[in-house]
């Protein structure tokens, strides 16, 4: 049976995919700092760092294959901390990626689309990585690594950049934060920004699926663009969730969003469609799927 590494295992995508993972009948070696909700008898937790690279040693002995999701992934956070944010997402890669050379792992990379900062739309991923946050440069870093350690050591690695995930277990994002406001208010809703910020969101389940398609399709040394390849402005994410809600509220904005936020994404994904995979679900079934599991929370 095959043994699979998780590092970010008990994170929002790292979740659903590891339960995936074990779905298929494989054996996973969860690798994270905190606790992880999953329970199987095919699934082994570590509590460890991704910079403590003794303890990854020791973990990834015997893995085949290694998915390496563990992340900062906040652009406030790396604006205030960028040192921490380039320990995490930069060295920390470099050592999975070291680690993985050393028990010849292919290596999956879970990048984000904000390498590619402010860019031509729809977006290639061969488009230049330019990117306007720390967070989006440590991650870039990322993606130079897996580039570097296949080029000179012919080291197996795979790179999505994925836009923006969302569904069931991610208790932050815009749908999550618009739904909590109004819950606290369903008068009013304060819209950080102007609305018009245009980004593409693909839902969870499409996510993974292309997760599992780049493991068992994806050409060693590429990257791939994971998307919906529809983008779509707050404005109207915020009538969907009204629409769900049955309600009207008064709408005012901010005006600004944060620092190295970019306000308009959309990608390509005609390549990783190339490789049999089609996002599934429209934003309104997502976002609906998102309000059903927070009910139940």
């Amino acid at each position: 049976m095959s043994k699979i590494m998780v590092t970010g295992c008990s994170g929002f995508i790292g979740t659903h995919l590891t339960r995936r993972l074990l779905e298929n009948g494989l054996q996973v070696t969860g690798y994270d700092l905190n606790a992880s909700s999953l329970i199987d008898r095919n699934f082994r937790l570590v509590r460890g760092d991704i910079l403590d690279i003794e303890k990854l040693r020791e973990s990834m002995k015997d893995c085949k294959s290694v998915f390496h999701l563990a992340a900062q992934t906040k652009v406030p956070e790396s604006t205030k901390n960028p040192l921490a944010d380039f320990k995490t997402n930069s060295e920390g890669t470099f050592n999975v990626l070291s680690v993985a050379k050393e028990h010849n792992a292919k290596v999956i990379y879970a990048s984000t689309s904000t390498v590619y900062g402010a860019a031509e739309m729809p977006t290639k991923e061969s488009h230049p990585m330019r990117p306007i946050s720390f967070y989006g440069t440590s991650k870039a870093a990322g993606d130079m690594y897996c580039f570097a350690f296949n080029s000179t050591f012919g080291l197996d690695t795979i790179v999505l950049r994925i836009f923006n995930a969302y569904g069931p277990g991610n208790a932050k994002g815009v749908m999550y934060d618009l739904f909590k406001k109004l819950e606290r208010d369903p008068t009013h809703l304060e819209i950080i920004g102007t609305g018009l910020q245009e980004k593409d969101y693909i839902y969870i389940d499409d996510t993974v699926e292309a997760f599992m398609i780049a493991y068992e399709k994806g050409v060693s040394g590429e990257a791939y663009n994971v998307g919906s390849g529809i983008s779509t402005t707050v404005n109207e994410i915020a009538e969907i969730i009204f629409d769900t809600l049955d309600i009207r509220p008064k709408a005012t904005y901010t005006g600004e969003s944060w620092i190295g936020d970019v306000e308009s994404s959309l990608p390509n994904i005609s390549k990783l469609k190339r490789l049999g995979w089609t996002p599934k679900l429209s934003i309104k079934e997502g976002i609906e799927k998102l309000y059903e599991w927070m009910q139940l929370i």
